[in-house]
């Protein structure tokens, strides 16, 4: 080897040996020896300025190898002095926080705060201890205040380890009192244990017992205890007992999982035994806290298997109603309401929860389902109100139509209003409905006024039959007089007679008629044909009259009368209407058929006189 590649090579192990030292600093744990890092650091500077001198007499003395050490260095370096800058700020704020804690402890001292003093002593040391690189005057400056302040904390820690064994003795006697004490087992427990705990919080403060005065507080805890350990042994044999009934419900769950038939389950059923047996395993009380957490696991593991299936149900549930709420919403636009309402009323028999969801959103989503139905039911509800108010109107307008007819029933002259009814009962038909919970009352109304006008109708109808009938028998009674007169020959004053005539005749229409016909011929004296002719019409309507008035007939037309009654039967039996006779009828013919022969006139009056009384009391 010549001389240059023996001087490169040492030039080369003197670069290796600053990285290494370098590296060797870097990767120290706890601080950094800043003397060390010091010399390294100057060992490079001094390696980097022969470098320069060389270069600046033109000779390039550097190879390849030393130019990538010498990156490696400078990057080192940079590192290095990184490091040491933290350091030396870390230590100045330790210094700065030692400072102040001096202070704080110093100030707690005056204060006779001798437990903050400790305590603050002690965070001082442990700064202290992790200072690195601390100069010594800044030692000496921590190092003389400690000095000052130490017997302060001898004399006052004196005082407190006699003052601690004063109240350590108290506590002892408050423990003693607790076995006369009557207190409650739990709370009996936890007065021991905090007796416990304020003698191991003094402890903890440096400033320790005697062993006597242990001994005298352990005892003392320990009589004061002894009444509470049958009742935490009844205690551990409850947790014990609720273990097992813990354990039975989750193998129940397990069991009830294996036997359902998952094909076809009872969604609401198993729902409702998760949420009970969720409960019960709740309900029951403690158990021992090193089961608690495999338990837990038991029972969610025992749940989770029916949630599986579960939550698929309450999903589709979910689904399901959601679609029924929207098929809901879509009646909004059906414009037949009846419709709307019938298919409403199909729809909502449907709303089935097989699984229930979260009582907020079952809440949400039965107040959608309401709200869907609602607008529909609010159509129907304003459509019921407009046909209430059609119905009232049409129940006035009967009600008004009632009070007419009953109105009528009272009027005197009734027979002005004989088309009233007709007219009336037109008028209702053509009224509509009338509300329900009053139709059978307004029904029973009209039925009522329907009947009462009948009955006065009728009432008047046979008073003015009656006073018909009354005046034609006045009228035949006096064409009877002047018939006969005539018949024998005397004289009639005429103009009398019409005055007479005039006076009585009120009637009119075919009745009046016929009468005038009898008044017309009553002066002319017929012949006894036409006598014979009239007799005969008349006994015929008599006959007739007594028939139809169950009234006797006369002994020599017993053969026609059951003539005549055989012929009414038939005429009944083949529901002949125009076969029947009246008897009002054939009181006219009777009354308005003409002269009679004079033998004859007596006994016919007297049988037309007797029919006419009494179909009168009959229309009464």
């Amino acid at each position: 080897m010549d001389m240059n590649s023996e001087t490169e090579t040492i030039k080369t192990g003197h670069h290796q040996a600053i990285l290494d030292e370098i590296n060797a600093l870097l990767e120290a744990s706890g601080a950094i020896d800043e003397t060390r890092a010091k010399k390294v650091r100057k060992a490079a500077e001094k390696l980097n300025n022969g470098h320069a001198d060389a270069d600046a007499d033109g000779v390039d003395t550097a190879g390849d190898a030393d130019r990538t050490l010498d990156a490696q260095i400078d990057a080192a370096l940079a590192k290095l002095r990184d490091r040491i800058r933290k350091q030396v700020e870390r230590r100045n704020r330790d210094f700065e926080k030692a400072r102040s804690l001096m202070e704080e402890m110093e100030t707690a001292l005056d204060n006779n705060e001798l437990h903050h003093a400790e305590q603050v002593y002690h965070k001082l040391m442990s700064i202290m201890g992790t200072i690195a690189g601390l100069s010594e005057k800044r030692w000496r400056d921590i190092e003389n205040r400690l000095n000052h302040v130490r017997p302060r904390l001898r004399k006052l820690e004196s005082w407190r380890h006699w003052g601690t064994t004063q109240v350590r003795e108290n506590l002892i006697s408050q423990v003693k009192q607790l076995v006369d004490a009557g207190l409650p087992p739990e709370k009996l427990a936890r007065r021991v244990q905090q007796a416990r705990d304020q003698w191991h919080e003094w402890d903890k403060s440096g400033d320790h017992a005697s062993k006597e005065l242990w001994t005298s507080f352990d005892q003392a805890c320990e009589k004061a205890y002894q009444p509470c350990i049958a009742h935490f042994e009844k205690l551990k044999k409850r947790r014990a007992e609720n273990l097992e009934k813990r354990r039975t419900i989750i193998n129940d769950l397990n069991a009830r999982f294996e036997n359902t038939d998952w094909k076809h389950p009872n969604w609401r059923e198993l729902d409702k035994y998760v949420n009970h047996t969720r409960r019960d395993f709740h309900k029951i009380g403690n158990v021992d806290y090193k089961y608690r957490k495999k338990l837990a696991r038991d029972f969610d593991a025992a749940l989770q298997q029916f949630e599986q299936y579960l939550s698929r149900e309450r999903e589709r549930s979910i689904m399901v109603r959601n679609n029924l709420i929207s098929d809901i919403e879509t009646l909004e636009s059906v414009s037949n309401l009846r419709e709307a309402v019938e298919r409403l009323e199909v729809l909502r028999k449907q709303w089935v929860i097989t699984v229930a969801t979260r009582r907020k959103d079952e809440h949400k989503l039965w107040k959608r389902f309401q709200d869907a139905c609602d607008k529909t039911y609010h159509r129907r509800d304003a459509e019921r109100k407009k046909k209430d108010a059609e119905r009232n109107h049409n129940l006035k307008q009967k009600q008004a139509l009632i009070k007419q007819l009953m109105t009528a029933a009272a009027d005197v002259d009734l027979c002005a209003n004989a088309s009233l009814l007709a007219r009336i009962r037109e008028q209702w038909d053509t009224i509509g409905w009338v509300p329900r919970k009053q139709e059978k009352s307004l029904e029973n109304q009209w039925r009522n006024a329907q009947q009462q006008y009948s009955k006065a109708l009728k009432t008047a109808r046979a008073r003015s039959r009656v006073s018909e009938l009354e005046c034609i028998a006045r009228l035949a009674s006096m064409c009877n007089q002047w018939e006969q007169a005539s018949l024998s020959g005397d004289a009639i004053d005429r103009d009398t007679a019409q005055a007479e005539w005039d006076i009585q005749y009120t009637l009119t229409g075919d009745v009046a008629e016929a009468i005038q016909q009898r008044y017309q011929i009553a002066f002319k004296a017929p012949d006894d044909n036409e006598l014979l002719r009239n007799l005969g019409e008349k006994q015929d309507a008599c006959l007739k009259l007594e028939v139809l008035l169950e009234l006797e007939s006369p002994a020599e037309f017993e053969n026609e009368r059951m003539a005549y009654q055989i012929e009414r039967l038939n005429a009944s039996m083949h529901k002949d209407p125009a076969a029947q006779d009246s008897p009002m009828q054939l009181l006219l013919v009777a009354l308005t058929t003409g002269a009679v022969p004079a033998d004859a006139v007596e006994t016919i009056n007297e049988r037309i006189n007797h029919c006419l009384e009494h179909y009168k009391q009959g229309l009464a």
